[in-house]
């Protein structure tokens, strides 16, 4: 096997090493630096095949290419995306998205170290965001092989479980054959997540994932390792001696963790279906999501009411105190428990009622104007007309009569 590449070297003239992030049989996976993308963090993993020389280097290249574009296809935000591959001094490497967060069994270890573990609620939430994940890859026909609280963290910036390190990848690495065609016998998958079959024959199918999901589940709530849960004579599991959850919760893990494929799940949407219809958390563990709060029955917990008011509905008792219930109409309620609506009607009913007074004030003025004197007239008894009397006659002269012409005498 070659040795772990020194830190601080770059690659392709764009991935500068950072840090070993892990190691194992088929390869090791770094941190790095994309200096192409403004020094964004990435995970580069590196496939180690297990046997050495030119055919073998040849084959994995082949392999690694068609895994690669399976790998392209998955886009799920609880995947890390799938970026690059490329080849450097006779080692195949893979790009991929960096995660951000710690492994669930670095979590496990900081609560069995202070003697807790996850509770059934926090289990029963992992499962549910986890199926998701698992129907997207089932539906394109990719099994991930190696489903453990290794290979699932729960991310920093939204603590959703982030699948990583796909069988795919380990799964090609088994694949390479000699030139006689004698197949390696390396089969992928941990033992004891792994369920008999994979082991054996190296087959997988959705309800193998299934089965390594549900031995995840009861090492989170156990603290137990798988070894310590199966018991090797019967090989049955004995999980439910050490730690105690819901009758519903637990029908649906055991029947994933069936020996036989046959009696398992099939698909996730059966999980699915069997986990909404069957589990009721213990009672005492809250559940998920938590429930609506109930009626309080201290009195001084419950909302003040005007006084008059009719009696609250039920349904009101959930929101906070002295919040109105949006679903229902604001007229049921008091305005003078709000101060600010109280003062915003108080002083529009100063305006209207200034306006108001101004009205009523101009409509009287128009309607009596201010009197004026004027002569008092007669009753009008006949259509005569009154005669306006001149002021100060005076008299008319007297005309002097003129004299009469004198005949003159006749000749």
């Amino acid at each position: 096997m070659q040795p772990p590449i020194a830190i601080g070297t770059l690659l392709q003239n764009r991935y500068r090493l950072v840090n070993i992030l892990g190691q194992g049989g088929f390869g090791r996976t770094y941190l790095v630096e994309d200096l192409g993308r403004f020094q964004e963090r990435c995970a580069l993993k590196e496939l180690i095949p297990v046997q050495s020389g030119p055919y073998v280097l040849e084959k994995s290249k082949e392999l690694f290419q068609r895994e690669a574009a399976i790998l392209y296809q998955i886009a799920h935000p609880q995947i890390p995306q799938f970026r690059a591959i490329f080849e450097e001094n006779q080692r195949l490497f893979l790009v991929q998205d960096y995660v951000e967060g710690m492994t669930y069994r670095e979590l496990l270890l900081d609560r069995t170290n202070t003697g807790g573990t996850f509770s059934e609620a926090e289990v029963l939430v992992f499962i549910r965001q986890m199926l998701p994940v698992l129907a997207h890859i089932h539906a394109r026909g990719i099994i991930h092989r190696d489903i453990s609280p290794e290979n699932i963290i729960r991310r920093e910036n939204d603590k959703l479980p982030v699948l990583i390190d796909f069988g795919v990848v380990k799964e090609l690495a088994t694949k390479v054959q000699s030139p006689e065609g004698t197949a390696h016998a390396t089969t992928v998958g941990k033992i004891g997540y792994a369920p008999v079959e994979q082991l054996q024959s190296g087959r997988a199918t959705a309800s193998s994932d299934l089965y390594a999901l549900a031995v995840t589940a009861i090492v989170l709530l156990t603290g137990s390792e798988p070894q310590e849960l199966l018991d090797r004579t019967t090989l049955q599991w004995n999980w439910q001696q050490q730690v105690q959850v819901s009758t519903g919760l637990a029908l649906v893990l055991n029947r994933m963790l069936s020996r036989s494929p046959g009696d398992r799940y099939q698909s996730v949407s059966e999980v699915a279906q069997a986990l909404d219809g069957q589990t009721n958390p213990h009672p005492n563990q809250q559940t998920v999501p938590p429930a609506p709060a109930v009626v309080p029955s201290n009195a001084s917990l419950i909302a003040t009411v005007a006084v008059g008011r009719g009696p609250e509905p039920i349904a009101r008792s959930s929101h906070p105190q002295n919040q109105p219930d949006p679903l229902i109409e604001p007229a049921g309620g008091s305005i003078w428990d709000n101060p600010a609506a109280a003062i915003g009607l108080l002083t529009g009913l100063v305006i209207l009622t200034g306006f108001g007074s101004w009205a009523l004030v101009g409509s009287f003025l128009n309607n009596n104007p201010r009197p004026k004197p004027t002569p008092t007239a007669p009753a009008l008894t006949s259509p005569t007309p009154r005669l306006t009397p001149v002021p100060n006659p005076q008299p008319l002269p007297t005309p002097s009569p003129e004299p009469l012409p004198t005949p003159s005498p006749e000749p």
